[in-house]
């Protein structure tokens, strides 16, 4: 989403009810907002009503007026002084815009927004089919901005490295640089191609004042491609050092701004060869954890920005470098993954057995859902991949066709990023499974539990031989109370058996565990009203953590510590997580005296010898600054991190 001067409508009158007349009895609610976290609307599916005044102290004529909308969930009609502006319907996670131009006057103007939650077969998620909450209404900020004739209707760019080399880490050089603009100028009339149309670009590193790169380009209404060129000396964005870049576009018409917005991207490149997964020339295994959002009752899923960073930030110093999103987030999300390096998969929230298969109706919701995440996501260097659908029929013949058409029709929306599906019908037959048209195996890996006739070794062993040369993702994991005994003691050597088993397989390049959090869902085993839950995580509904969390720290570490008298022995692991350690810092703590020290390059399977006299306790952190872990000499014989 790009980044206007935008005026936030925050105040609103809510109330539910089949027609607006309810507003009569209306209490006033903040945007973002869910009724379902309210007493006595826990399980309310149907429609809400919005309402709120909006002051136009002056509406320019040539101008244009806009309502940007996070989400609404999942249906929304917007009007404006009672006229119906625009709608935006089957696609309750994507952001949308509303021109309200011809329905706005001087002075004081009503919007009014309905919200609908019933459980729908022409949408995605369909009926009850899901296991998260059915939180309704505007879930997301809503904001007003304006523009001149013309608009910056989207924007692509192509931040694409330029490898020189394969097998390791690139952290920088020259990179191809693209730029692609989408202009909405339909109420400029029939000189709008005409017109003189130019777009001026800036292009700047953050946190340097110094332009990369500029420019200035004509352009064509209806046609979006502006700029091709390589650019040198850029740094490429990790997950370690997430190095990221401002891009500034003014749009001009005969010499006249129409409008400005700004964007944050980064250069980084994803690639899968064989079995193997490669970041930025760099062939890499990852280890990371699941967050279910919208799960602490006080907010539902209606989290404001605070909350978000707040569960993003135990998400991350879990070691969490990779994860998954069942329904599409925010663009606080990811504005916060872009900055913190936290690689993720984005998913359309088709999920679950029903319908029996995928039909055409998902289809037509999936080709809309999966246009809008493409086009107000694509710039994000954080979002390596799309997910088109999970735990679905995926060894029925219409299913499998559907997963094919998906999976096709996403890349040629985006051919920078991997497109997968997530199945839990391989473990019978792989050969037959839709999962294999994926550019990842992602299996969700419930042996013992949800699938208690498997072992894992034998399926995960069966899948390498019937669908080879291709990457496994083990996309779930875990155990799920109280379908399954045994409490947080046992999720925590599930996770470490499991673990112990996957890193047996060359094939398998990430784990995802599910899940970071006890999570709000509208199928919850346990809890009444907003509290009803599934628990399922190594933390409680509002973050608080159990002893599983730390286990799942300690294994995702990208390496190890053996303590000696007076050194440590600081080893890269070379199975999961599989990456190199570049500018880690090493704070060295002794009786006497602490020291500071930098990993310049520690690749797999390598060891660093430090010494200093009296040490005690080791802390090493990444070359963004998260803390990868602390040991210390007293819990030597134990071999485990010590807890902050």
């Amino acid at each position: 989403m790009m980044k206007r001067n935008m005026k936030r409508l925050e105040t609103w009158k809510f109330a539910v009810g089949e027609t607006q007349d309810c507003l009569a009895e209306a209490g006033t609610v903040t945007v973002p907002h869910t009724w379902n976290v309210e007493e006595g609307l826990y399980e309310y599916a149907g429609s809400g009503w919005y309402a709120c005044q909006l002051s136009m102290p002056a509406v320019s004529e040539g101008h244009r007026y806009w309502l940007e909308f996070g989400a609404v969930y999942h249906d929304a009609w917007v009007y404006v002084n009672g006229i119906l502006a625009g709608e935006h319907l089957h696609s309750g996670y994507t952001p949308f815009t509303v021109e309200i131009t011809d329905h706005i006057r001087e002075g004081e103007n009503q919007i009014t927004v309905r919200a609908d939650n019933s459980f729908s077969e022409e949408m995605l998620p369909y009926k009850r089919s899901f296991d998260w909450a059915n939180d309704g209404g505007m879930i997301r900020s809503v904001c007003l901005y304006e523009t001149g004739a013309g608009r910056i209707n989207g924007v692509r760019t192509i931040c694409e490295p330029v490898l020189t080399q394969t097998g390791e880490r690139q952290c920088g050089g020259s990179a191809l640089w693209g730029l692609d603009l989408e202009l909405d100028a339909r109420s400029c009339g029939a000189c709008a191609d005409q017109s003189d149309w130019k777009v001026k670009w800036k292009l700047y590193s953050a946190g340097n004042a110094e332009r990369t790169a500029g420019g200035e380009a004509a352009v064509t209404v209806g046609e979006n491609q502006v700029v091709r060129q390589i650019l040198d000396n850029i740094t490429y964005w990790h997950f370690d050092a997430p190095v990221l870049y401002t891009l500034e576009l003014e749009l001009c018409r005969d010499g006249v701004v129409q409008d400005v917005c700004q964007i944050r991207t980064g250069f980084r490149k994803i690639e899968v060869c064989a079995e193997q997964v490669f970041l930025n020339g760099e062939p890499v295994r990852l280890c990371g954890t699941e967050w279910m959002p919208g799960s602490d009752p006080q907010y539902g899923t209606a989290e404001p920005t605070g909350q978000l960073h707040k569960m993003l930030e135990i998400l991350r110093r879990s070691n969490c470098v990779y994860t998954r999103f069942h329904w599409q987030q925010s663009e606080e999300v990811y504005d916060w993954c872009d900055e913190n390096g936290m690689l993720v998969q984005e998913e359309i929230p088709f999920w679950g057995p029903n319908p029996e298969f995928a039909g055409e109706t998902q289809w037509a919701v999936f080709r809309q859902q999966i246009q809008e995440m493409v086009r107000t996501k694509q710039n994000h260097p954080c979002l390596i991949s799309w997910g088109v659908g999970n735990e679905l029929t995926a060894q029925h013949p219409d299913t499998i066709r559907y997963i094919r058409r998906a999976v096709g029709y996403t890349k040629k929306l985006d051919r920078s990023r991997l497109v997968n599906y997530v199945s839990n019908s391989y473990f019978g037959e792989p050969g037959k499974d839709g999962v294999q048209f994926g550019d990842m195996m992602m299996l969700n890996e419930y042996t013992g539990t949800w699938i208690p006739d498997y072992e894992a070794e034998e399926v995960l062993d069966r899948v390498c031989r019937e669908v080879p040369h291709k990457p496994i993702v083990v996309s779930e994991f875990g155990l799920c109370e109280p379908a399954f005994a045994g409490g947080d003691a046992r999720r925590a050597q599930v996770f470490t058996e499991k673990m112990e088993i996957y890193r047996r397989f060359p094939a398998i390049a990430g784990t995802i565990y599910f899940c970071l959090n006890d999570y709000r869902t509208q199928i919850g085993e346990e809890g009444e009203g907003a509290e009803k839950r599934r628990v399922h995580g190594s933390t409680d509904l509002k973050g608080q953590t159990k002893d599983s969390y730390w286990k799942v720290r300690e294994e995702c570490a990208p390496c190890s510590v053996v303590m000696e008298d007076g050194a440590c022995m600081i080893r890269c692991r070379d199975d999961l997580p599989c990456y190199a350690m570049e500018d880690y810092r090493v704070k060295l703590e002794g009786t006497d005296e602490t020291q500071d020290r930098i990993i310049h390059m520690l690749v797999p399977g390598d060891t660093l010898r430090l010494e200093m006299p009296g040490l005690k306790r080791v802390t090493i952190s990444n070359a963004r600054g998260w803390e990868i872990g602390t040991w210390s000499e007293s819990l030597r014989a134990q071999g485990v991190l010590e807890r902050p």
